[in-house]
């Protein structure tokens, strides 16, 4: 247990939960993102915690200017920390869910798939001026396997960032919280989810094209968007189509048309393919 005074900020569980094993909740105040999964738990664990939202950030900024703490732990939160306010003495700490430098953003989860990456990661890093840029404490990656989806990913990160935190909280108080960190290594790269990357033509992108994007946002919350026959469709899920009399059957199918509706599937031609689409609705 450490006798510091703990404040944490964010919108997912599993880094508070880390943090909640470790020290005594009468020496953390929690601050919940506004109808956020971390608010709903909180709520049904009926835990204390104060909500904020993105609308008054301003005002909850100043507030936590204000605020006597010694340790901030952000996990999730949507603001953007002006770190040359707070006090000389308060240490700022975020939990990403990539392994940093790759990945920065507010939305990188999405980018493991879309920038194609084999691996994701999650990293405990000192908050500085930049984003999701300060020096490191701890991080972890795993390889990236063809069955992993986007719901699946969200899981595992969210899970190594609970892994991460409690390795790097511990270093922390093995140093007595003087530890600096390292400077992140590799070329930076960084990802925001914008809806026009949610927008795809079977017309004319390529079959893995298409795929990379599906994948990408494959989640009921996300989905991409695509006309097909005059009808707008969500895409959850999709696969390749391989199989060569059924490519041959359909080659001359113009691309962008259903070419057959089986078992709540379809199969759409692509400018060099075929698409299975499995999980999906018409959205108008």
């Amino acid at each position: 247990m450490t006798d510091k005074k703990i404040v944490f900020i964010g919108s997912r569980f599993n880094v508070l939960e880390q943090l909640l094993e470790c020290e005594t909740i009468s020496n953390i105040k929690i601050y919940a993102l506004a109808e956020s999964l971390l608010e709903k738990i909180l709520k049904g664990k009926q835990m204390p915690f104060n909500s904020f939202s993105t609308e008054n950030r301003k005002s909850f900024m100043e507030y936590l200017l204000q605020l006597d703490f010694d340790i901030l732990i952000s996990n999730g939160c949507p603001i953007i920390f002006p770190v040359q306010k707070f006090k000389e003495h308060q240490i700022l700490i975020n939990v990403h869910p990539t392994y940093l430098p790759y990945l920065q953003g507010k939305t990188p989860l999405n980018g493991v798939f879309y920038s194609k990456y084999d691996f994701y990661g999650a990293t405990m890093h000192y908050i500085d001026k930049g984003i999701d840029t300060g020096d490191i404490i701890f991080q972890k990656k795993h390889n990236l396997t063809s069955d992993i989806d986007l719901g699946l990913l969200y899981h595992l990160a969210m899970k190594l960032e609970g892994t991460v935190f409690k390795h790097g909280w511990n270093m922390l108080k093995e140093a007595n919280f003087n530890y600096i960190g390292k400077k992140q290594e590799g070329e930076a790269s960084y990802f925001n989810r914008e809806p026009s990357m949610q927008i795809i033509d079977f017309k004319t992108q390529k079959t893995d094209d298409l795929l990379v994007a599906i994948k990408s946002f494959g989640i009921e919350t996300q989905g991409v968007f695509s006309t097909i026959n005059g009808n707008k469709y969500k895409i959850i899920e999709a696969e390749k189509i391989i199989h060569e009399p059924l490519l041959s059957m359909y080659s001359n199918a113009q691309p962008g048309n259903i070419i057959l509706n089986y078992d709540q599937k379809l199969l759409v031609k692509t400018i060099d393919g075929i698409i299975k689409m499995t999980r999906f609705n018409i959205v108008s």
